[in-house]
């Protein structure tokens, strides 16, 4: 009888030596599971900072770029402006102006410089000017040139040979200073005219003086973005 309940006492030491160790290593192998889990979710982790750096660094690169390319885009721009104004300071400075807006380079000449009143065809001093400008460009090659003719709201006079309103007028105008670009040496395809009639006026007001302001052609010099268009990842228009 005792060596039975010795037997069975041993029995049941074993069976709970066994069922502790059971625990402990379904324990352990939760804990490594657990262990593991984190250690991947970790490394996830350190991946996704590692991706956020790097572009990160890589927009701080594109930006820099970016500002670099803004500040050579400027000097040009400066630059052409001084050009320009050296090459026309001779003419009357009542006539026109070079200044640079939105990017560009914008060169105002008014009607009494290039036209005699009503004419679309470029008087002696419009060619001088126009000349002295040409040898600027052909200089800056990279440039492109829009012609706009602006005229004031008067009506053109009823009967004037070939010229319907305003419209025609300053689509001829800004046609003539074209035809008379390239004809001294600026490539067609850098040149494009476009009339405005009166619709962009240079001064709203009713007087003489405003009204003269805004019968003008205007040169509009527009610098070569191809390389600010790359940073941004854009296609150049052509």
């Amino acid at each position: 009888m005792k060596f039975n309940f010795v037997k069975a006492s041993f029995s049941v030491l074993v069976c709970t030596t066994m069922l502790a160790s059971c625990v402990s290593s379904k324990k352990y192998e939760d804990l490594q599971a657990s262990k593991q889990a984190l250690e991947a979710e970790q490394a996830a982790s350190k991946q996704k900072v590692d991706e956020l750096t790097a572009s990160l660094k890589e927009r701080e690169q594109k930006l820099a770029e970016m500002e670099r390319q803004m500040n050579e885009q400027e000097k040009a721009l400066n630059n052409l402006k001084n050009e320009i104004n050296a090459s026309l300071k001779d003419f009357n400075q009542g006539d026109l102006s070079v200044d640079i807006r939105d990017g560009k380079v914008y060169v105002s000449m008014s009607d009494k410089l290039l036209f005699a009143t009503g004419s679309t065809k470029v008087n002696a001093t419009g060619q001088q000017a126009l000349n002295q400008l040409v040898d600027v460009l052909k200089k800056n090659n990279e440039v492109g040139v829009m012609v706009e003719g602006h005229t004031d709201d008067v009506e053109v006079l009823p009967g004037t040979k070939k010229i319907a309103d305003n419209w025609d007028l300053s689509v001829l105008r800004a046609t003539e200073i074209t035809r008379l670009l390239t004809q001294k040496g600026l490539s067609p395809d850098r040149v494009t005219p476009a009339g405005r009639a009166y619709f962009q006026p240079a001064d709203t007001g009713r007087t003489a003086a405003a009204k003269a302001k805004n019968r003008r052609t205007e040169i509009i010099l527009t610098p070569d973005l191809t390389e600010v268009y790359k940073v941004l990842g854009i296609q150049a228009q052509k």
